[in-house]
């Protein structure tokens, strides 16, 4: 399905897009506070709902 470069790449890009938006949100956070102020809620309710996600998954097959 995919050779091991293309498992190797894309496991680099996925860390450095991680890095790179988690350094932006930093900055901008320090510079608007009153924009980020619920973003751990939807962060939260995202990582939630893939939990519940998976889980409904698994129950179903």
């Amino acid at each position: 399905m995919f050779t091991s470069e293309q498992k190797i790449f894309a496991l680099i890009f996925l860390i450095a897009f991680i890095a790179i938006i988690s350094f932006q949100y930093y900055i901008d956070k320090k510079r608007n506070k009153e924009l980020f102020k619920g973003a751990y809620w939807v962060l939260l309710s995202v990582i939630g709902l893939l939990i519940f996600y998976v889980l409904l998954n698994k129950l179903l097959h």
